[in-house]
């Protein structure tokens, strides 16, 4: 799904290698610009390129376990009525989001794929997309949740995105 969602993103960008498009990081040589490309965003480092499709792997089964759990507490498409579904629901947003961004995948756009997810999420369980795609959301609060979850702790991220939530929903 996110692959489809980087494709489209970039579909009339010039791009500096054409396959960079929905591609991962990861150790196929076949896809020489990719094997071996490490990111990092600041200070921490994304996942090392040869473990990407194993932590994506991961990623989809815990998404598709969250969801499932999820499901049976809120139907798809229906707004949250109590504040623990309402916190459970953008929990899904950030882990999604922050996983997302801790694995970083791709070569470029994670930032916007990450935010994609995040509104995913939020849009299954109906609420509006809360998460500006770009630029991405300014200011300290957005880039040190983002840099917390690169080191797996999401709780921040939750945070902001709440504000961003309320924000979105107005008075």
């Amino acid at each position: 799904m996110a692959q489809g969602w980087h494709r489209e993103m970039y579909r009339s960008v010039n791009v500096p290698v054409s396959y960079y498009v929905g591609e991962i990081r990861d150790s196929d040589p076949r896809l020489p610009e990719l094997f071996g490309h490490e990111v990092a965003v600041g200070p921490n480092p994304g996942v090392p390129s040869g473990h990407v499709p194993a932590q994506l792997a991961k990623f989809e089964g815990f998404m598709a376990e969250a969801v499932a759990r999820l499901d049976a507490v809120v139907s798809v498409g229906e707004a949250p009525t109590e504040a623990g579904t309402l916190h459970s629901v953008l929990t899904l947003c950030a882990v999604s989001h922050g996983e997302w961004v801790r694995i970083h995948p791709f070569a470029n756009g994670n930032g916007r794929t990450a935010r994609l997810w995040a509104n995913w999420c939020a849009v299954r369980y109906g609420l509006p997309p809360f998460v500006r795609l770009r630029p991405r959301p300014e200011g300290e609060a957005y880039a040190k949740a983002a840099s917390d979850s690169m080191r797996g702790d999401h709780r921040a991220t939750v945070i902001v995105f709440a504000d961003l939530l309320t924000v979105r929903l107005g008075p």
